[in-house]
């Protein structure tokens, strides 16, 4: 007992490792300081870029909104109703997706998004405005959606695959609704887009301190005008909600569509 008291005090008293230790304490908050500088930076990036989505998605809608409805299977002039996904579009997005998978070049991956990943453009005024506001958002899209266990600075700053990614993730990570309608009518003489955007945080440790769970962002009746809801409820990973609104004057004509004979 007496050496163990011995080799107790010795402990106590020993003072190697002492600077390892001290550099220890001092180097954790001046490196979670350090992460959290970076993933601010790549948001403040993300929320710029969501700014110019909807300053692109407004725009769309400016000139969509009146246009001819033979050109959106009969839908009325300034409506923004949702447009249903039928079995067609859905195998159509599927197939452009396995596409751009298996060679993600920028033609390969433009084709995908124009034929229905984002829905019928061609026959919907809001799907038309919606891929406006996507395009823009394509980089910001992750490398591993939803991966808890994959993340790193490296995958934080993105690569060519994010393009690809988006495909899958821009669905139910990006909602474009109008402040304005009524009735799913834009009434005009100026139309607002608003776009809200789900970035996901990559940056370690960060993430945990500036993000949360998809669930836990503020705007919840955004989400439920995003393409595929149903994924937000299967999706994990960090989130932080970008936001911004923009208004233009809509650029209608003074003169009735003639109907076309089929």
């Amino acid at each position: 007992m007496m050496r163990s008291a011995a080799q107790s005090g010795e402990l106590v008293h020993d003072l190697r490792g002492v600077v390892f230790l001290e550099f220890l304490v001092a180097f954790m908050p001046v490196w979670t300081f350090a992460l959290c500088v970076f993933q601010l930076a790549l948001i403040t990036r993300a929320n710029l870029m969501v700014k110019h989505s909807a300053d692109a998605a407004a725009r769309s809608a400016a000139v969509v909104l009146p246009d001819d409805p033979a050109e959106y299977g009969g839908e009325p002039e300034m409506s923004v109703g949702r447009n249903r996904i039928t079995a067609d579009d859905l195998a159509r997005a599927l197939g452009g997706l396995a596409a751009a998978l298996r060679s993600p070049s920028k033609r390969t991956i433009a084709a995908a998004v124009s034929q229905g990943v984002i829905g019928n453009a061609g026959r919907s005024r809001l799907n038309t405005i919606r891929l406006a506001a996507h395009v823009p958002l394509m980089p910001l899209a992750p490398l591993d959606v939803g991966m808890d266990m994959r993340v790193s600075l490296r995958k934080a700053l993105g690569g060519p695959r994010a393009l690809a990614s988006a495909l899958y993730y821009q669905p139910f990570a990006v909602a474009v609704t109008f402040p304005d309608e009524v009735g799913g009518v834009v009434p005009g003489p100026e139309v607002t887009v608003r776009v809200t955007y789900a970035y996901q945080c990559s940056v370690p440790l960060a993430r945990r301190i500036m993000c949360g769970s998809f669930g836990d962002l503020p705007s919840a009746s955004e989400w439920k005008q995003s393409f595929f809801t149903i994924a937000q409820r299967l999706v994990g990973g960090r989130f932080r909600e970008l936001q911004h609104e923009s208004t233009v004057l809509i650029h209608d004509a003074p003169y009735t569509y003639k109907a076309r004979s089929s």
